[in-house]
């Protein structure tokens, strides 16, 4: 078992984080524990905070944070924002209090002071591709993209999700494919895919012998997630279209939700939503026609 970095000590200033926490959290968080991808993150997150530190000769506490937050404000969406202060709370905390609840309670003290910064999590229909605009983009696509697209809009799921998926977790049937998949938060989930689009995917992808990823390059590993966006983004130049892989998500969405009639409850289990309510704000696009309600105003 993994020990802990040394905790902060006996000095009384923090110049830096130590970067090796991250390990920690990720093999000792259980359910929660990062993922490659939410470490990278925390690493760049820690990074970006220890090099401003360094630069503006300040050590850990509520005064650098809140310069730090302060600065951070015109660069960062709001989402980023809230990354980072998760990020940081969980690092310090870690670091900083050990098994002293006390000390984590003056942590989380100090971070209360940070705002939250709220989000827009409405996804417009003008963000989203028809599909037939996603049967134009899988036309101009080379056969490896090709299979990226389809998979992406038929399961709807997140980028991670499928770079991640292992062919001993996929179960095939007469007529489709269930694939186990660890979405947010590492839960578990299923998608489905139709048998032909596997078959698809292993010819465009032959990966090793035996192979371990569904989609497994010839050295067998993984596609990377930046691959992934790269090819996204190459393809949609050719239509003139600003799109990246999350774009299939919110686009099946719509299409499920809205074009298709798929209920709202089966719309959100689809997209492995924890509640049907996260799916209503993102995707219902309940907009005023005022053309039709000034037709009908008497004043």
């Amino acid at each position: 078992m993994m020990n802990l970095p040394v905790i902060v000590d006996t000095s009384d200033d923090l110049l830096q984080l130590d970067a090796r926490i991250i390990d920690y959290l990720t093999v000792h968080d259980g359910k929660s524990g990062l993922m490659e991808r939410s470490r990278e993150t925390y690493c760049e997150v820690v990074a970006c905070f220890n090099a401003f530190l360094t630069e503006h000769g300040l050590s850990v506490g509520e005064e650098s944070l809140r310069l730090y937050f302060n600065g951070l404000r015109w660069k960062f969406s709001p989402s980023s924002l809230n990354l980072h202060k998760y990020a940081l709370l969980k690092v310090i905390r870690a670091q900083v209090g050990g098994d002293s609840r006390s000390r984590r309670l003056i942590v989380e003290k100090v971070f209360e002071q940070i705002p939250t910064y709220r989000t827009e999590k409405s996804i417009r229909r003008d963000m989203c591709l028809t599909e037939d605009q996603v049967m134009s983009l899988i036309a101009v696509a080379s056969e490896k993209t090709q299979v990226i697209l389809r998979f992406l809009f038929k399961t709807g799921c997140r980028v991670t999700e499928m770079v991640t998926a292992r062919v001993k977790d996929c179960e095939v049937s007469d007529d489709r494919v269930r694939v186990l998949v660890w979405g947010k938060g590492r839960k578990p989930r299923h998608l489905e895919i139709p048998c032909d689009l596997y078959d698809d995917i292993r010819y465009a992808y032959p990966g090793l012998v035996p192979r371990t990823w569904l989609f497994e390059k010839k050295d067998g590993e993984p596609l990377s997630r930046n691959g992934v966006f790269k090819v996204i983004k190459r393809v949609g130049c050719k239509m003139g279209l600003n799109i990246s892989p999350h774009t299939m998500r919110h686009s099946r969405a719509t299409d499920l939700h809205i074009v298709k009639g798929v209920s709202l409850t089966a719309t959100s289990r689809f997209l492995g939503h924890a509640d049907p309510s996260i799916t209503a704000k993102m995707y219902v696009h309940d907009d005023v026609d005022y053309d039709a309600v000034w037709e009908k105003d008497r004043v």
